[in-house]
């Protein structure tokens, strides 16, 4: 009798969790259900609300204006994402052999691409706002986890791995020999063909590619974000939240427009 209490009341802390998640562009609902998934990942390894406290704390993060707590919670992201891909048996197994992430990485399959996938767009999000030492240090990291996500399934979460690819090759620092802006377009134009819908894509897309020192495009850069303000934000339910919140950075770029496109 004691046990089934304890379980039905965790169930509806889960499940109260994941609807004030439903409404995540209401950062204060936002903030009520990051709080209920923490308590419940301290009591229990439950992978589904340890993935989606993961994705909380990424989105979390999208309403902090402040540079190193937006750092901070990017963080917390990764780490909520590590403790979920520690849970997978094969990931852990050929972790404690191996002793090297990058190899580990490689057993993960599309069953556990969730994990994967919030573990890597935390710190890819970590990185961009990271200094340039900082930056350099998680390179490696950052490629391995994301070439897994191409790998298993390029069009997971709307694109992903195509919109992490687009800003990575117009922002990765040019020491790397990486930055390759024709690169960096091939990979959007992929993204926006597999999910025309999720506004997010079209966003990075005019931020890092438009305004890279080799395209300097401000008439696409304009046309761009004016089509994303202008888009219906509704059109897919699951994405409204994201759409929201993609706008307001389209509307947010628009007027930093000078100082982005200055000699």
């Amino acid at each position: 009798m004691f046990f089934f209490a304890v379980s039905a009341f965790s169930q509806t802390e889960k499940e109260k969790a994941k609807e004030l998640f439903t409404h995540r562009d209401d950062i204060s609902q936002l903030d009520e259900a990051v709080k209920l998934m923490e308590g419940i990942v301290a009591k229990e390894k439950d992978y589904e609300i340890m993935v989606l406290l993961s994705r909380a704390y990424y989105f979390q993060a999208e309403f902090e204006d402040d540079k190193e707590k937006k750092l901070a919670i990017y963080d917390k992201g990764t780490k909520a994402g590590e403790n979920v891909l520690n849970t997978v048996e094969n990931f852990a197994k050929a972790k404690k052999k191996k002793k090297e992430e990058a190899e580990a990485v490689k057993t993960i399959g599309k069953e556990n691409m969730d994990a994967l996938y919030w573990t890597a767009a935390n710190l890819a999000r970590w990185a961009k706002f990271a200094s340039f030492t900082q930056k350099l240090s998680v390179k490696a990291r950052i490629r391995y986890l994301w070439d897994r996500v191409m790998e298993l399934d390029p069009n997971y979460f709307y694109g992903g791995v195509y919109r992490f690819f687009g800003g990575y090759y117009a922002l990765v620092p040019s020491i790397t020999g990486e930055n390759d802006p024709v690169k960096s377009k091939e990979m959007f134009d992929k993204g926006l063909a597999a999910a025309p819908d999720y506004l997010e894509t079209k966003v990075l897309y005019a931020e890092a590619y438009c305004t890279h020192p080799k395209v300097k495009d401000k008439a696409m850069f304009e046309k761009t974000l004016n089509e994303v303000i202008a888009a219906d934000v509704n059109v897919n339910k699951d994405l409204v939240p994201e759409n929201k919140m993609a706008v307001e950075k389209a509307k947010k770029l628009l007027a930093q427009e000078k100082e982005l496109f200055e000699e």
